[in-house]
This record gives C-alpha cells, sequence and structure tokens, in this order.
C-alpha cells in the first residue's frame, strides 16, 4: 500500500507563468502552450509602454514564443 497525496498527482501539471514566473493557482491565459496568469494579464493591460517593466514583459513573451516557434519547426 503506497500513500500518495494529491501534491504529488499534481505535481508534473503545475503551470508557471511565463511572466512573472510564480506557480499558478488561479486563472490566467494560454498561448501557444505558454501560461500567463491573470495577474500577470491584467498588469500588462496597464503597463506604460515606455517603461523597463514593459520591454522585460515583451522580451519574456517574446522569447517564449520564440522557443516554441523554433520547436515546431523542428518537428516538420
Amino acid at each position: 500500500y503506497m500513500d500518495i497525496s494529491n501534491k504529488d498527482i499534481w505535481r508534473d501539471d503545475k503551470k508557471y507563468c511565463i511572466i512573472c514566473e510564480k506557480e499558478n493557482k488561479e486563472s490566467g491565459i494560454q498561448i501557444m502552450n505558454n501560461f500567463i496568469c491573470e495577474e500577470c494579464v491584467q498588469r500588462m493591460n496597464i503597463i506604460d509602454v515606455s517603461s523597463d517593466e514593459y520591454e522585460n514583459v515583451k522580451n519574456k513573451l517574446m522569447k517564449a514564443i520564440a522557443s516554441r516557434i523554433s520547436n515546431l519547426k523542428d518537428s516538420d
């Protein structure tokens, strides 16, 4: 008999936000197999495009999407 907790069962299904990199506990959006938590989605809606934070978010998005696109090309 093995004692398996819920934590063990769901370990592989954890989602991490590609912006804040925190584990998701709530809702969010999925873009090309990348997850963005609701908190970051809300922040992105009000972010100033001339800020360093905007550049940081933009770079994280581009990196995540670019790696996904290159993975798709590799599988052709």
